[in-house]
């Protein structure tokens, strides 16, 4: 991911994008401005597959239409200070198993971690 996109923390896109069903054109019409509104801006998650697991970013397009993921790469994570174990426990606390890929939210205490990286971003 790179450096000069801002993190968001608070919302997963999960999050971000539920809040009930489309049922008129002010409801699509604010849906996707929600979406338009996560354009550009990093999510994170912790990605499993193959009994491995590393931290995440899905990334929307400018127009807020498609996504896509970029993984971390192990000295990316430490950079940011977030070890495999706390990436573990992540998994774990969400119900889920090392050995069943998929899409698990980060913890409180990789959040906090991202979040000392944001303010010295801006510091």
């Amino acid at each position: 991911m790179s450096d000069d996109k801002k993190i968001n923390l608070d919302l997963t896109p999960e999050e971000a994008l539920s809040g009930g069903e489309i049922r008129s054109e002010e409801d699509h019409e604010a849906f996707q401005a929600k979406i338009k509104a996560m354009s550009n801006v990093p999510y994170p998650f912790v990605d499993v597959w193959d009994f491995q697991c590393t931290l995440a970013w899905m990334i929307w397009s400018e127009d807020g239409s498609i996504s896509h993921v970029e993984r971390s790469m192990k000295w990316e994570q430490e950079k940011l200070g977030v070890s495999d174990d706390m990436l573990h426990a992540a998994v774990k606390k969400a119900g889920g198993i090392i050995g069943r890929s998929g899409h698990y939210p980060i913890s409180d205490e990789i959040r906090s971690k991202l979040a000392e990286v944001e303010a010295e971003k801006e510091a």
